[in-house]
């Protein structure tokens, strides 16, 4: 049995904001110095691409828990309809519908910019797609550096939000569709939507690093300023933490294996209907309260 070890494994950086691919890594089989070496390429360029990655559902969860607890599906989804059978920890990524029934979350439509989960209380660190069918065009991934945003602010705005929280709405999805459970909210006022309070600057608990957490642009409010006062600095903010040269775009391929940091990151995905079938299988870890 070959182990990669770490000479093998190169990370090379796209050039861009943020994102590396990894080369050289047999992922199944990987040692610990191999482990340490794309732990600490994830730390530094916060998305890490494995191209073409061969590796098996039983494998990718192995891979998964090495970076620490993995985040049930029940937990964010309310259903478990849409795993991959055999495997209940991992979700379905998919535009697929069998008998008039969603095999896979997310659809095939534009997901706008946001972070994995942050309307739990203490939301998911790590994201991992895998690539097992892919449309003939669109459905590409991008992500921006929210440590390069928030240094990137201007000082006046840097005191004006120091101390600042956000609600991360949970009760819509991305889409802009309400959740399994809350198919009967009566209101899209965001000072009355559910969701969990967290600082608009975090520390990243790892690197120690800030940089700017800010959910999900539908829904957000900061408490206890006026309405039309919290709407106007969230798309100052907004604006500024998605400007294009602050991201980067995954092209898929098929067997491409994407981490990303959702603590330091935001991520959107282009629309893709009417190109044919999609799925990634998906995998989270456990994350802890935002300071």
């Amino acid at each position: 049995m070959h182990i990669a070890t770490t000479t093998e494994i190169r990370i090379r950086p796209s050039g861009a904001a943020l994102g590396a691919d990894v080369e050289g890594a047999d992922l199944a089989r990987l040692d610990e110095a191999g482990f340490g070496t794309i732990r600490r390429g994830l730390r530094d360029h916060l998305v890490l691409r494995f191209r073409g990655s061969e590796i098996d559902d039983r494998s990718f969860i192995g891979l998964a828990r090495r970076f620490g607890d993995i985040e049930p599906p029940e937990a964010h989804t309310r259903t478990a309809e849409m795993t991959v059978p055999g495997y209940p920890e991992m979700s379905i990524i998919s535009n697929l519908i069998e008998d008039g029934v969603a095999r896979g979350e997310a659809g095939d439509g534009e997901l706008r910019w946001h972070t994995d989960h942050g309307f739990m209380e203490q939301p998911v660190a790590l994201s991992m797609l895998l690539a097992r069918a892919l449309p003939s065009a669109g459905g590409d991934t991008s992500f921006a550096n929210m440590y390069e945003a928030y240094e990137r602010l201007p000082e006046e705005l840097k005191r004006r939000i120091a101390g600042l929280r956000v609600k991360h709405q949970g009760s819509h999805s991305t889409t802009g569709k309400p959740r399994p459970g809350y198919a009967d909210i009566g209101t899209d006022d965001p000072r009355e939507l559910p969701g969990a309070l967290h600082p608009i600057v975090r520390t990243h608990p790892e690197s120690g690093r800030k940089g700017l957490y800010l959910g999900r642009r539908f829904g957000g409010y900061i408490p206890p300023l006026p309405l039309a006062e919290s709407e106007a600095l969230l798309d100052e903010l907004w604006e500024h933490a998605t400007r294009p040269e602050l991201t980067w775009t995954q092209h898929w391929q098929l067997g491409d294996l994407i981490i990303w940091d959702n603590r330091c990151t935001l991520h959107r995905r282009e629309g893709f209907a009417g190109h044919g079938l999609r799925r990634l299988h998906r995998l989270m870890t456990k994350g802890e309260r935002p300071v």
